[in-house]
């Protein structure tokens, strides 16, 4: 509760200060909704859905009847002929050019299951390419994260960089009314004037920063972001850290991913059985030629001709064996995956519970220390301003004070960007 209260007052603080100064607030889940919306992916995980229904469409026009006409002219240097010593009366003069026109007809009837088979894969395959996609907008959304983190830091940083500036320029006032009045040296003035020099590089330093930061979540989410823009600091989730919580990777997109690679080798071996069954269908043929189905007339002739065919693969079982005893090596690699993914999500997850535990512990002595080396920081002022210390000693306790400062203003920032990190590792974006 000590830590809440804590952050809540720092927060709070810098949120008044600066929300009444600035224009429209930004959040980190808008902008990672944003992120989403905007990206490629987004628009891909569409097309998946559009591919596979076109799949399906071509895969169920197989079992349409399917008309086909051909033509053939052609010239042959032989035909079949009777032997001289035939002991019928029987000619048979066939022509040695030769003419056919035909128009077939074929009906599937049963077609081994190889069209819902398909389908199966079809939809295995786009449950795959759409958890592959969802893992990738999981990297998107880790991106935001470390982006917008990092615009909070730098702003943390100019805020406190502006205070010191601020003291400072109340220091270098005094002691040049000192050094008129003949109390001073100008090797204070300097030594003062030098630090101020560095506070502003310090700022130039992390404005460019800042400005990195913005330019890239503008291009990832397509936000108008400006100057004004505030960027509101996420709260910590209320609910204590979960103690070794036994599956924090059950959230995570990659999980989701293995099942449906697994599903997809599934589809795969059912679509090899679907090739080795048996096939039915219905045939029809009828058309026009010379000669016709009758051998002994050389005249043009109608042809028809229809009935029913029957197939059945007899060398395709050792093809299908092979194939799935590849589907079975596959599916032991996913299984490895997804053994090492666990392994590697529960060590990280372990970790940052370990650091949020430790920046909660940290932050709850940065008000106390901040206060310590003001305390300190101004009896050095004084001392300074009576001529007692030089401006060297009075500079190492106000760089002391701007450190705890910048460093208490981190902690608190770096406790967010842990449990945010946290969440993202167990696959919790919001």
């Amino acid at each position: 509760m000590m830590t809440k209260r804590i952050l809540s007052i720092i927060w709070l603080s810098c949120a008044t200060t600066v929300a009444g100064a600035q224009g429209t607030a930004v959040t980190l889940d808008a902008c990672r909704r944003a992120a989403v919306e905007r990206s490629p992916l987004s628009a891909r995980q569409t097309l998946v859905g559009e591919k596979r229904k076109a799949q399906d469409r071509a895969t169920s026009s197989s079992l349409l009847p399917q008309l086909e006409i051909q033509a053939q002219g052609s010239y042959q240097n032989e035909v079949p002929k009777l032997p001289t010593d035939f002991p019928l009366p029987v000619t048979m003069d066939l022509p040695k050019d030769q003419y056919r026109a035909t128009v077939e007809l074929n009906q599937v009837i049963y077609a081994g299951h190889s069209v819902r088979n398909t389908k199966r894969l079809h939809a295995a395959t786009a449950e795959v390419e759409t958890a592959s996609l969802a893992v990738e907008l999981d990297r998107l959304r880790d991106r935001i994260n470390r982006t917008y983190i990092g615009i909070l830091l730098t702003e943390k940083q100019l805020e406190v960089n502006r205070l010191m500036r601020e003291t400072l320029e109340s220091n270098l006032r005094a002691v040049t009314a000192r050094m008129e009045q003949g109390m001073a040296t100008g090797a204070e003035q300097a030594s003062l004037a030098a630090r101020m020099l560095e506070l502003n590089q310090e700022r130039i330093a992390l404005s460019g920063e800042r400005a990195k930061y913005i330019t890239a979540l503008t291009e990832l989410t397509g936000m108008e972001i400006t100057e004004r823009t505030y960027f509101e600091i996420p709260p910590v989730p209320t609910e204590g850290i979960p103690d070794g919580e036994a599956a924090p990777f059950k959230k995570r997109s990659e999980m989701k991913l293995y099942t449906k690679q697994r599903n997809l080798l599934e589809a795969q071996n059912r679509m090899s059985n679907s090739r080795s069954n048996p096939q039915l269908s219905l045939f029809a043929s009828g058309g026009y030629g010379r000669p016709g189905y009758d051998l002994f007339d050389r005249n043009f002739a109608p042809m028809a001709i229809g009935g029913l065919r029957f197939r059945l693969p007899l060398t395709s079982w050792d093809a299908t064996q092979k194939e799935k005893k590849i589907n079975r090596v596959a599916g032991r690699d996913i299984d490895q995956q997804q053994r090492d993914f666990e392994r590697n999500v529960s060590i990280e997850a372990a970790q940052y519970r370990v650091q949020i535990e430790r920046l909660q512990e940290t932050i709850q002595l940065d008000p106390t220390l901040v206060e310590a080396r003001k305390v300190v920081r101004e009896q050095a002022q004084a001392q300074f301003e009576q001529g007692v210390i030089t401006a060297t000693e009075y500079l190492t306790e106000f760089n002391n004070e701007a450190a705890a400062r910048i460093s208490a203003e981190v902690n608190a920032l770096r406790l967010v960007e842990a449990w945010i990190a946290y969440q993202a590792v167990r696959g919790i974006y919001n």
